[in-house]
Formats: C-alpha cells, structure tokens, sequence
C-alpha cells in the first residue's frame, strides 16, 4: 500500500495541492455518539454538547495504539452507582416504553434513586500520558489557531483533580439537559449513566479561534509532536523518495478506513521466522522517512473523508465474506496542459492549480464511480488522468492494494460507451413476467442495464436443487469487472472467462426458471415464489448480452446463428408439449417438459440433441396433425365455456408454436450442417446462446385483445428494472 500511496501523494504534490501531514498517534474516534465538555479557564464544566457521531473525521485524538486517548476518550463505568438486580429492571421499563416523556421519566427516577460513582478516573498512568502530551504540545500556546489544544489538555487535568469531581459535574448537566434538550439526547444519556460513554475534552466555546477538537488542528498537533520526537530521531535512506531523512519508527499510521476498519498503513509481523533471520522486523523491514509517512497517513484522510463519498472513494463488493473492499480515486501528476487548464478554472486571486485540482478530483472521481456503477455523464477531453486503487482488508492488522492504475478521460469515456452499447445486446421479446405491487396486471421485465460493479454479488451465488437454491460461493472480484470494462490486457479472454463462471453458478436457474414460465403463471409462482430469483436470472442474462458483445457476437449476429435458433426450437417444443397435456391430459404436465429434456444435451451436442428431441416429439407432431383445425376449435370453445380459459389458450398456443417449428425446421438443417462435420462445436458462447434463445422463444405474434402465451392480460407494458449494481 506504501508504494501506492507514495503516488498518489506526489500527484497531489506535484499539483500544488500538497496534503497535510498527520502524526501515527493522531486517530480516528470510534463511530456514534459522544459528549463535547466544554471547560473553561478554572477548569470547570461549562457546557455540554452532543455529537451524533464522532466517527470517521468528525473529532480527533491521540492514542498509543488502543491506549491512553486524549482529547477524546471514555468513561470508565456507568455514571451513576446501579446494582444488576435494578438495572435488569430499568432495563424492563426502558423496553416497555417508548414515549420521549416516558424515558425522561425513568432517567430522572435514576438519577434521584442512585448516587454518582466514584470512580479514580482517568487512571494514573493515563493521566501521566496525558500530561507527557501536554509538554510536547505546550509550543502550540503560541498560535492563536491552535492554542486551544493544550488549554484542553491543561485544563482537565486540573478538573479531574479538582474538588467537585469532573463526572460529578457531568452527571449534573446530564440531568439539566433532560428538560432542555430533545428526544436525540435520552440514549446517548441513558448510556453515560449505566454504562460507559465517548467524551472530547474542548475548551469553553469562544474562548478561542478553533476548538481544540477540530480536524483543522491535526496539522499544527502532528507537527508538534514530530518535534519533540526529533532528538532521539535515527537518519537514514527512504526506500521510497531516496533521500536521506529521519526514519519513522514505531507504529506506522493506523487511520481508521471506511469499510475496512483500523488499518496500519504498514505492518509486518515480527514472528515470521524469514524476517527475524535478517533482523529485519516490524517497522526496521521497510525504511520510509518520518515525514512522508505521516503525509501518507494525510492522503488516507483526505481521500476518504465522509463528504467525499463517491466522489473519492466507495465501497465495493469483495468476493467473499462481508467485508467490503474500499475503492480510492486521486488526481495522476497532471502534465503543464493540464495545469494551465485547471488554472483557469481556479477562483482565487492567484489562479494556482491546486485547488481547482481538488474539485476537479471531487468532479472526476464522482464521474468514474458513476461509470462503475452504470451511471455519469463525463465527456471526452475533459478529464486530466486519475489513478485509481482498491484496498481490501487480508486480516485483522493488514491490508492490500489489490489493484491499482492510472486511467485518461478518453480511456473512462470510450469504456463507458462501449458498455453502453453492450448493454443493448439483447433481444427485444427476452423477459419474465413480474407482479407489480398494487396493480393486479402483470408486467413484462426485461433484464436491467447492469453496471460493472454488479460483477461481484451476482457471482457470489450458486444456484443448486434445479436452481432453486441459493448457495454462497466465492465470486469474481471488481478486478476482474473492471478489467473488462476498460478493455484492459485480452478482454475476450476475461469475458469467456466471466461467461464461464456465469454459465457454472447458474445454468440449472436460467433453464429452469425459464421451463416454468413456459408452463405458466401458476408454475412460476410455485418454483419462484419470492421472486428474487427472476430478478437474479434478470440481471445475469443482461451480463450474458454484454459478455457477448466482447466475444464479438452482436445480438444482429447471434440471433440468426444455430444457437440462439436452436433454443428457440426447444422452447416451441416445450409450448407444444404443455398444448398437448392440455387437451389429452386435462392440463396435467410431467415434471420434464420436452425441450428442456435436451437442453443440456444441446449445449455440447446440438447434432444428438436434434435426434433424441426428433423421436420424443412424435406423438405430440401426431396429435397436431391428426386433430382438425374445427374439431381443435369446437374443444377450445368448449373450455372456455367451462372456465378453462388457461387450457384453451395453452392448446391454441402449442398449435402457434408448432407452425413456428415446422418453419425454423429448415434453417436449422443448413445452421446445423458444419457441426456434423465437425467444422464447430459447441462452447461457453453457444451454450449461452442457446439459453439465450430458450427464454426468449419464438416472437409471440398475437392479436390485438388475445391474451398471450401465458394467460396474461394482453394491456401489460413492458418494465425496465433500471439499473443493477
């Protein structure tokens, strides 16, 4: 990750956009609620104030690894001295009532019932670290904007020596507070008084320029503290800048990433016997200079600041588990025609390149994430060159850059119309009929434009029992997606390879999903009856035509090839049977319906799949031509009068279907030709295909009012499910 970040931090240096340092010990606090105790210059509590959550940039501390925080840190117990027996009972009232006047009465009984704990807090040893602190940030007295810091750290140590106890004076606005404030501050309250709680140290509001807990400190902090650490500093070469500089020792960075956790920047385990062989362990491993480290640690923070969500980073779906994978987004080193552009657009007074650089990094990373998404609307020419990186979390104390590129405009744009384009390469008839919630009709959905980023969820399933159970699985990562998407190394290899893993996880749910919407609304409900596995087939089907299309068969190509037709084929052979079974068997249908009989036989052999089909359609091909038609139409007559309309019109289809078949019989012959010479043969492409032309069929050819081949109400329109990710 080291090497990575050592990029990204020269582009942003390199556009006069340097990135503010941050010290190791500067950390991130732990997501949700915490209370801001504000003290003023004798030390006491002047106010308290809420943050709703003080993860993820909102405040700063410093902490020896899992130790010792300051200015934020937590309490040590529950506020208020309670037995297990009462809060077992509080707990009870607590569950049991939900009114906002309710809980403010319970938090007050409490407070009356229960004194305040008297706890020893902070301990000795942290208020001695805190005071250690305090000497190394005491320069900072002398700037105006960061004079707050060790005003903070000065004045709670004196509070928490103070008479009247800190928590005591805590406990005590708390309380206030339940008659001032609103029904956002009852949890975080109830869990300072029975348990324990985040609390930032800051110094009394507008006693200085900036509050002692404000990011914009870290800089003036993680200098400070780099100073007091020089003396005992050891000099040497930068395996990354080659410079000779102080060397960074002890715990690399640990910023704390979205999706990902604390991750160290660096890390190297001290007990692998390879490393201790050369005495090469822990930060000794790998030399980096002291400053650039913490400039590095400075990248991560601005990079994945939460305002900045899918404008420079995002979360992405990994393969496996349920850890995501963070996908990062800075400017490349722009060349001069870059920064003269990007010049122009600055708004200061100077026109300096750096902070148009940034809102154009904002810009463009927003757009690349679109594109990766299925969304954006960057054009061509006006991007400068981003590079981008995914990390991902290997275990508990390491993480990885498992991909990492450096990408133009052009290159984004072409991508993006190219999967455009793809995601039109299927036919038009190709769909499942889908219950739309407070209609009673149904409608026809067709399969959605999928983004690339869909790769991942979509693959992590295998589809079991006939396809109807959902097994996880390990998937294909965005690597692979987005190597595809910008046609990176050979991409009809990546995209064979990505059909492949499609066709494995799901050819049982597609065949069957495909065979019971032949048979009908009421076999589609029973074999799918939550409906997610329509939506699932829906949306691996939009991969099949975008696959396609990088294997070089456009819909226009492959829907006039033995593949594609030959599903068809099978398809009016299924309509056939189930026409069949609904006048000689009064509706019933085997479990195996005729052309899905050969289906799998065809994907690897269509010459022997045509022959087997050929003698198990006989008694069907006699049924249609021994019945006249008027005999056929006095039957159909006669179920409808019984209120069969479903076997009349599955009778009349099968007839439709057949004639179909007879017509296609011919073209078939002539496709089928080169693979009983062996000139062809089946592969990954033709049993996709092949699936392809099964679940669409025959073009359904009706008139206007007739219901269509299911029975279904022949107003429906056709849905698009949008966009899949």
């Amino acid at each position: 990750m080291l090497n990575d970040l050592f990029s990204i931090e020269r582009a942003f240096l390199a556009n006069g956009d340097p990135i503010g340092a941050a010290h190791a010990d500067v950390k991130d606090m732990a997501k949700g609620p915490a209370f801001r105790l504000r003290l003023d210059s004798d030390a006491r509590l002047a106010a308290v104030e809420l943050i709703e959550d003080a993860g993820r940039g909102a405040v700063w501390t410093l902490r020896d690894g899992q130790h010792n925080g300051f200015p934020g840190l937590k309490t040590k117990a529950g506020l208020l001295e309670i037995g297990a027996a009462e809060l077992e009972a509080h707990d009870q009232v607590w569950k049991k009532h939900k009114a906002g006047a309710e809980r403010r009465a319970e938090l007050k009984r409490l407070a009356q019932a229960f004194p305040v704990q008297a706890a020893n807090w902070p301990e000795a040893g942290h208020r001695k670290r805190i005071a250690e602190r305090l000497d190394a940030l005491r320069a900072l007295a002398n700037d105006d904007k960061a004079a707050a810091v060790p005003a903070a750290f000065e004045r709670f140590l004196r509070a928490v020596d103070a008479p009247a106890p800190l928590l005591a004076q805590l406990t005590a606005k708390l309380i206030e507070a339940l008659d001032s404030r609103s029904d956002e501050w009852l949890e975080p309250i109830r869990a300072a008084f029975i348990g324990t709680m985040a609390v930032v140290i800051d110094v009394a509001s507008g006693a200085f320029a900036r509050d002692a807990s404000d990011p914009r400190q870290i800089g003036a902090v993680s200098a400070a503290l780099s100073e007091t650490s020089g003396a005992a500093a050891q000099t040497g070469v930068c395996a990354l800048s080659g410079a000779e500089v102080v060397l960074h020792r002890g715990n690399y960075p640990q910023p704390t990433l979205p999706g990902l956790g604390q991750s160290y920047v660096y890390s190297r385990n001290a007990d692998i016997p390879a490393l201790r062989r050369y005495g090469r362990i822990a930060e000794t491993s790998f030399s980096v200079g002291a400053e650039l480290t913490r400039r590095l640690r400075g990248v991560l923070d601005e990079l994945t600041k939460s305002d900045k969500e899918g404008k420079t980073w995002r979360l992405i779906p990994a393969e496996s588990g349920d850890k995501p994978d963070l996908i990062l987004c800075s400017l490349a080193s722009l060349s001069d025609e870059d920064r003269a552009v990007l010049a122009e657009l600055a708004e200061d007074e100077h026109d300096e390149a750096g902070p148009a650089a940034r809102d154009e990094l904002i810009k463009q990373g927003g757009a690349l994430f679109g594109r990766l998404a299925g969304a954006g609307n960057t054009r061509k020419g006006e991007t400068p060159h981003i590079l981008v990186l995914v990390l991902r979390t290997v275990d508990p104390a390491n993480r990885k850059a498992i991909y990492s590129r450096r990408l133009a405009a052009d290159q984004i744009e072409d991508a993006a119309v190219r999967w455009r384009e793809a995601n039109r390469n299927l036919p038009e008839s190709l769909g499942f009929f889908l219950p739309v919630k407070g209609q009673k009709t149904l409608r026809l959905h067709r399969p959605p434009r999928v983004a690339p980023l869909s790769l991942t969820p979509l693959t992590r399933a295998l589809f079991a029992n006939g396809g109807q159970r959902r097994v996880e699985i390990i998937g294909l990562g965005a690597v692979e997606a987005m190597g595809l998407f910008l046609g990176e190394g050979n991409a009809e290899a990546r995209a064979r390879k990505i059909l492949r893993a499609f066709l494995r996880r799901c050819d049982a749910l597609l065949l069957n999903l495909a065979a019971a919407s032949h048979e009908g609304g009421e076999a589609l409900r029973k074999f799918d009856p939550q409906l997610d596995l329509r939506r699932h087939a829906l949306r691996v089907v939009g991969w099949f035509g975008a696959l396609l299309v990088f294997l070089g068969r456009p819909k226009e190509t492959y829907m006039n090839d033995l593949a594609y037709r030959l599903g068809q084929f099978l398809s009016g052979a299924d309509f056939l049977h189930i026409g069949y079974c609904a006048d000689r068997r009064n509706g019933e249908v085997p479990p195996m319906l005729v052309g899905a009989s050969v289906m799998t036989l065809a994907g690897g052999d269509p010459v022997r799949a045509l022959a087997v089909l050929s003698q198990r359609l006989k008694p069907y091909r006699d049924w249609m031509r021994s019945s006249r038609f008027e005999k056929l139409n006095e039957r159909i007559k006669q179920l409808n009068a019984a209120k069969k309309e479903n076997l009349a019109i599955a009778i009349r289809v099968g007839l439709t279907r057949a004639r179909q078949m007879e017509a296609a019989a011919d073209d078939l012959t002539e496709l089928l030709q080169p693979y009983k010479t062996k000139e062809k043969r089946p592969d990954d492409r033709f049993k996709a295909e092949l699936l392809l032309g099964y679940l669409a069929g025959f073009p359904k050819a009706r008139k206007s009012g007739a219901p269509d081949a299911n029975g279904d109400d022949p107003k429906i329109v056709e849905h698009d499910l949008g966009e899949a990710e």
